[in-house]
């Protein structure tokens, strides 16, 4: 019995760190369109989006060549954001943001919010094009109530009947130093920075199967309990539901906090250029992160996914159209080259990163105000 149920207790464990890996996910914070001067545009800015991927969006075909998720609905999202920028003074600016997002996997989807706030001290201005520099602080993070996976899950001769994470969550602190040349009609702006994050979860919990015998199970941080949730019939005879087994963590060697939780240190640098031409308006940026999780995280990928990725390029285009001298229609595109990594930090984790090795575009249609 104390074999089945250790090995029953491995097999959930594993399947509900799964909960976490169910949603591909990326969405920048803006960093692609940081700029010493950000009032060039306007002194107030207001940006509504729509954001959405799909097969009928993946124009380049990223998803499309995926061996595994080619032809399926995971990593569909449709959502929508919110950003507003103030200049407070000649040379201070604020801004933030907020997301609602909604991913699809299967037959599940999770929805998901992220949040920004930012301070810009423009520290060395110069006139006539010449180079200003600033210095940016933000925080920002992503939330979600839950992640689920509903369908059956096999492993270790056992089924998993569902998974969920509660609240996994993650806060990041950002300072950046930006530099910027040019005007509002032509400009190239670079950036370097340090982040510091941290990942956390409420609880993980499930459902379970062996034989015709179910369970709800729970992992805590050194035990794991399986409650039997209807009688049923076995080797020795009838078990009653409500029968619990306690199994420690150690016997099945995995620490759930490391495989799922960590602090980072993260180090960003990138380039990015605007350019006008009467109405229309051209911007691109390019960006480059090197994520520092610690060794428990590290080792526990290794050992539960046989991969870790530490950097993480991405890319962005956005083509616009100014209807009126305050109304400015936009469409852009957003690509990674490790989905999960930095955007939403809490969707990487020991047991994602073996899926993490995919790319992944979201294109987004909105409206901004500027005046």
């Amino acid at each position: 019995m104390k074999s089945d149920t250790t090995a029953r207790a491995a097999a959930a464990v594993a399947a509900l760190a799964l909960a976490s890996a169910a949603f591909p996910l990326a969405a920048a914070p803006f960093d692609h369109l940081s700029s010493a001067r950000p009032e060039a545009n306007g002194a107030r800015q207001l940006e509504v989006g729509v954001d959405a991927m799909n097969d009928t969006l993946d124009v380049f075909d990223i998803r499309g060549d995926d061996p595994v998720y080619r032809g399926t609905n995971v990593g569909d999202y449709r959502g929508a954001h919110l950003r507003g920028g103030l200049q407070l003074a000649p040379n201070w600016w604020i801004d933030g943001s907020l997301w609602r997002r909604r991913i699809d996997y299967r037959n599940d989807s999770g929805s998901l919010t992220t949040w920004q706030l930012g301070a810009q001290w423009r520290f060395r201005d110069a006139p006539d094009g010449g180079i200003a520099w600033a210095l940016r602080g933000s925080v920002w993070g992503n939330r979600a109530d839950g992640l689920d996976k509903s369908s059956p899950t096999t492993l270790a001769g056992y089924t998993l009947d569902s998974v969920n994470i509660e609240r996994p969550r993650d806060t990041q602190w950002q300072l950046d130093v930006i530099g910027t040349k040019g005007d509002a009609d032509a400009s190239i702006s670079w950036y370097a920075g340090v982040q510091r994050g941290q990942v956390r979860y409420s609880s993980l919990n499930g459902t379970a199967r062996a034989g015709n015998c179910p369970y709800a199970v729970a992992i805590g941080d050194t035990q794991t309990m399986l409650t039997q949730t209807a009688s049923c019939s076995g080797a020795g005879g009838t078990v009653a539901a409500g029968t619990q087994v306690s199994v420690s963590n150690a016997a099945f060697g995995l620490n759930p906090r490391d495989a799922l939780e960590y602090d980072a240190t993260v180090l960003r640098v990138g380039v990015n250029g605007a350019r006008r031409w009467g109405d229309w308006r051209l911007r691109a940026g390019l960006g480059y992160e090197h994520h520092d999780r610690g060794d428990a995280l590290e080792n526990s990928a290794h050992s539960l996914s046989g991969a870790y990725d530490s950097g993480n390029f991405s890319a962005m285009l956005e083509l616009a159209y100014r209807f009126t001298p305050t109304i400015t229609g936009f469409v852009r595109g957003t690509a990674w080259q490790h989905q999960l990594m930095g955007e939403v930090p809490f969707l990487y984790n020991a047991v994602t990163a073996k899926r993490s090795d995919r790319r992944y575009g979201v294109a987004t249609v909105g409206v901004m105000a500027e005046f």
